[in-house]
């Protein structure tokens, strides 16, 4: 048996012994509905459930003879043996989990011997065997007779086996290798598992049958006519007959060859209007349906359009990736995948890196998603193979094997696969040969031999990078990965030279606490006609569920936790949702960015407004209601509807006669768009602002100060402070004798790191956690109607200049008025800071929370798309975002005022100009000190910072700098605020 696998280190033996790659389809008997699930077929018999299984930590441990193989355990097929107790799952983004030594890969390469009965009887038909997906590749025999090879993870692989099958019972034996020569060619961002992790079945076929078919749809220059070709290769004659979407038949020919159908005022197929036709092809003993769309993809004068129309591509990219499961996507999870990203605004996605299983692509015609379908290729770990030692040639160098003859024929058979199997999908509108591979000639002729396969649909590649000076004209657009929006206005949309549309397959990468940089993207998209869209990266967190740790919350490992030696730690926690599929706060704020009508004021007083319509094809109307909700101090005065008739793409003005002449103190309107009682997104538009100034309501009355060398105390008849003299902060509140402070204040420039704070190291390096207070000098004065404590500060650690030089000022009033006023030169040189502000910590008692503020969500100067100012009302719980990997989380931007509470008490923070607040149970140290999310101990108090400011979140985990208009750059900072008790 060993001596029999012996392809998978020749990168010219890709596949032996399988079928032809064809278009996907599954056939039924001729009588048999053929759009029925592929189970109900009596050709169809699915192989998934147990088969036995025998693991190997290296090849040359694997038996010569199949039949001296001892299976004493069971695995489920679909899986990833990782997931079932063999090896561990490893995580790695860039770098190669073995070493470059290409096409060889390590002499202790793990295999696992899957074994299965089938039982045959004779009935004059082929047997084929099909894989749709097993990693990384694999050797078949029945009856411990030799059958093929083939490899390509994510690629369906078949064999006619009938010559092997006895009468009776049969055994299917395979052993699928952990790592072969298409190792270095499937270097995604991904863990690293294997096995049979898609279905397995056996078909049942005629000798004389169809092989293949390509359905080609074609559009008259007003879109009212339709011809539809069936171009067939087959061994038999069929008849092809059209259906409408109701059943309805329409025409039916016979041939064997090409089938021509002409509709008439076609229903045209879009991700909007996913209005589908149907075929089937029948012989004598069996028969194939197919759904089809109607539809055109074309670059007219450097746009993407789909039947005419300039599309934009609200996307995102995909990993078949489940906490639970690993690789294995069933059909009720893609299912659900699909409907959340049509909840969310989504309209495309990016089957990154490879081709996912088939039955996603049919769900996606149906369901109505547009798909960029991407190649089993990525060769990432070039990059640091090529610069192993010193950066040569920058990120050039992932382009290493694009022009190797070596992996021509490998890179062009992996993308011919896609192609074939795919062909016939209508919601494929682009072939993208693969991911971060680099260019050079083997991608160019991979790109011309798709050309000749499919002359309907767009070819997309991010060719940036190269070592040679190959040509990347062939490509239909330009594609591009984290570029800023200013440097696409300066650069790409400055260049008269370059005529192609610009996609951008990655962008706003939403790796925990972001993206906070949507909306500046999408002004420009919706500005520059040729800019046809972008994909955040990406869908989903890669966390591995570990069952619950003891304070129940769910475990999630991501790489280091298995020990592996080689990885990138939580790189993989990346998406816009949480491993169980639950949004992060940036999928919410990507929903309400992707929204379908936004809305701009236009005339104050009339009362009038500009709505959009960004959907592509359908007026807003016909699926869309839209109520408004006009707010004064973030309570609702009025509420009203407004009729929507906005054709595709165009605007209109509205009046609004009860939005006319309305005025009052800080006044808002949000228009809210709804689909059958489901929110799709809103606009908040200011109507007149709120004057902030605060007035104290104490009355005059006595102090009584005590002063020592240690403090200073300030009394009246319900309260005392304490204002160290060494730090100047505020040591103590009590209010009639009960204490009101855990612990002193203090002037807070940090937070806990986000995975997007790229800037963090140099916060560490001059200690923004761990600043300490010098004091200069400090006194005490008695007004007429206040205590007014003054000092001179400054805060630093080591090595450097101080970070900060403060003047701290508190006005202390009677009835429990604290005016504090803090004014900072910020050290020179230091880009900006994460924040500033002051922090209290206060009895955990106080646990309830009103603001007027942006919410109920957590949001940012950068990140609050998906929040509206008004009041609200939570639990301190509730404020908080439960990130896998700790970090800063749960702010509010925008607010006015912030009282919190702990049922009988309320502390009260106003400002006079607009400042973010954050209230946890986790103190910053907390939270930036720990792993995971389940390893986090609460704090003795609650924590309340009052943010002067706090800087965006950015998507600088991968993504561009943060924008500068979110940084806290400021070198002078003066931070004013009242505290009532």
């Amino acid at each position: 048996m060993r001596t029999e696998m012996k392809f998978h280190e020749d990168t010219q033996k890709l596949h032996v012994e399988t079928m032809q790659e064809h278009a996907y389809f599954i056939p039924f008997g001729s009588e048999e509905d053929a759009f029925q699930n592929r189970e109900k077929s009596s050709s169809f018999q699915l192989l998934n459930g147990e088969w036995d299984f025998k693991y190997y930590k290296s090849i040359f441990d694997v038996k010569e003879k199949p039949e001296d193989i001892s299976f004493e355990d069971v695995i489920p097929v679909p899986a990833n043996w990782q997931l079932h107790g063999y090896d561990k799952p490893q995580y790695t983004n860039v770098r190669y989990p073995i070493p470059f030594d290409p096409p060889y890969v390590p002499n202790d390469n793990p295999v696992g011997i899957y074994r299965k009965g089938y039982s045959y009887t004779a009935d004059g038909k082929d047997r084929i065997l099909g894989f749709e997906g097993v990693d990384s590749c694999f050797y078949v025999w029945v009856n411990n007779q030799f059958v093929g090879y083939s490899q390509i993870s994510h690629a369906t692989s078949e064999f006619h086996i009938t010559d092997f099958l006895l009468e009776g019972d049969n055994t299917i034996l395979v052993a699928v290798l952990k790592w072969c020569d298409g190792t270095y060619l499937e270097d995604q961002d991904k863990w690293r598992m294997s096995g049979i992790f898609r279905d397995v079945y056996m078909l049942s076929r005629p000798q004389n049958r169809i092989n293949d078919y390509h359905v080609i749809t074609h559009l008259g220059e007003d879109y009212k006519h339709a011809k539809i070709e069936v171009t067939i290769d087959a061994t038999t004659e069929c008849e092809i007959t059209l259906y409408d979407a109701d059943g309805g038949e329409l025409a039916s020919q016979r041939t064997n060859k090409l089938a021509e159908f002409n509709v008439e005022n076609p229903m045209l197929w879009s991700a909007e209007s996913p209005d589908l036709y149907r075929i089937v092809l029948r012989t004598k003993e069996e028969s194939i349906g197919e759904k089809i769309g109607i539809r055109e993809i074309k670059v007219i004068d450097g746009v993407i359009c789909i039947n005419g129309v300039g599309v934009k591509f609200k996307g995102v990219n995909r990993h078949d990736s489940y906490c639970d499961s690993g690789y294995v996507a069933t059909r009720e999870k893609l299912v659900a995948d699909i409907l959340l990203m049509k909840k969310l605004n989504v309209n495309a996605v990016r089957t990154s890196h490879y081709p996912n299983a088939p039955i996603f692509y049919q769900l996606c015609d149906e369901m109505g998603l547009y798909v960029i379908d991407e190649a089993d290729v990525e060769t990432h770990g070039c990059v640091d193979v090529y610069n192993t030692f010193e950066w040569k040639d920058g990120y050039n160098g992932i382009a290493l094997l694009a022009s190797d003859e070596g992996f021509e024929k490998a890179i062009i058979d992996r993308i011919h696969h896609l192609v074939s199997r795919d062909i016939n999908r209508p919601c494929v509108v682009m072939w993208s040969l693969g991911n971060e591979s680099g260019y050079g000639v083997n991608f160019k002729k991979a790109a011309e031999m798709v050309k000749k396969l499919d002359t309907e649909r767009l070819v997309h590649y991010e060719s940036m990078h190269k070592l040679d000076d190959t040509d990347s004209s062939i490509f239909d657009m330009v594609s591009m990965m984290y570029p800023s929006p200013e440097s696409l206005k300066k650069g790409f949309f400055k260049n008269k030279e370059e005529k192609r549309p610009l996609v951008l397959c990655e962008y706003c990468h939403a790796m925990g606490n972001g993206p906070g940089d949507l909306e500046e993207y999408w002004k420009l998209i919706y500005e520059e006609k040729r800019f046809a869209g972008a994909f955040v990266w990406e869908w989903c967190d890669h966390g591995i569920y570990q069952g619950k740790a003891e304070n129940g919350k769910s475990k999630y490992f991501y790489g280091g936790d298995f020990g592996e030696i080689v990885h990138d730690s939580n790189f993989c926690m990346d998406g816009l949702l949480y491993p169980d599929r639950t949004p992060h706060t940036g999928a919410l704020e990507m929903k309400n960015v992707y929204r379908p009508v936004r809305v701009t004021l236009v005339n104050r007083d009339k009362g009038i407004f500009k709505f959009t319509n960004t959907y592509d094809f359908i007026n807003a109307g016909t699926k869309l209601t839209c109520t408004y909700q006009v707010t004064e101090q973030g309570r609702i005065i009025k509420e009203g509807n407004v009729i929507l008739d906005i054709e595709a793409h165009e605007e209109k003005e509205i009046e609004i006669q009860e939005l006319a002449n309305i005025y009052g103190e800080s006044l808002y309107v949000r228009f809210i768009f709804a689909e059958d009682g489901f929110e799709r997104g809103f606009d908040q538009i200011l109507l007149e602002r709120m004057d902030r100034h605060y007035i104290p309501k104490g009355k005059k009355g006595h102090f009584e100060i005590c002063e020592s060398s240690e403090q200073y105390q300030i009394s009246d008849n319900k309260f005392k402070y304490t204002i160290s003299k060494h730090t100047s902060m505020v040591t103590s509140i009590e209010k009639e004798g009960k204490q009101l402070l855990d612990r002193p204040t203090e002037i807070n420039m940090f937070r806990a790191p986000t995975d997007n704070d790229g800037i963090k190291d140099k916060w560490y390096k001059i200690h923004l956690n761990e600043n300490k207070v010098k004091l200069y000098s400090i006194t005490c004065k008695e007004k007429e109607d206040c205590v007014v404590i003054e000092a001179s500060i400054s805060l630093g650690y080591a090595i450097s200049e101080p970070v900060a030089r403060v003047k701290v000022c508190y006005e202390i009033y009677q009835e429990g008025e604290i005016h504090f006023s803090t004014k900072a030169q910020i050290l020179e040189g230091l880009k900006f800071l994460p924040r500033y502000g002051i922090r209290f910590f206060v009895s955990k008692q106080y646990q309830q929370v009103k603001y007027y503020g942006y919410g109920p969500n957590e949001s940012y100067i950068d990140k609050h798309r998906a929040c509206y100012k008004a009041c609200f009302e939570a639990d301190v719980n509730e404020l908080f975002e439960d990130y896998i990997k700790p970090q800063e989380n749960g702010s509010h931007y925008g607010c006015d005022y912030v009282t919190i509470s702990d049922g009988a008490h309320q502390i009260s923070i106003y400002c006079d100009k607009e400042f973010s607040f954050n209230l946890s149970r986790y103190t910053q140290e907390e939270l930036s000190s720990k792993a995971h999310n389940w390893e986090l101990q609460k704090c003795e108090s609650t924590v309340l910072c009052v943010d002067y400011m706090m800087s965006g979140v950015g998507s600088n985990s991968c993504g561009p700098e943060l924008l500068e208009q979110y940084q806290l750059k400021e070198k002078q900072i003066n931070h004013n605020f009242w505290v009532t008790f």
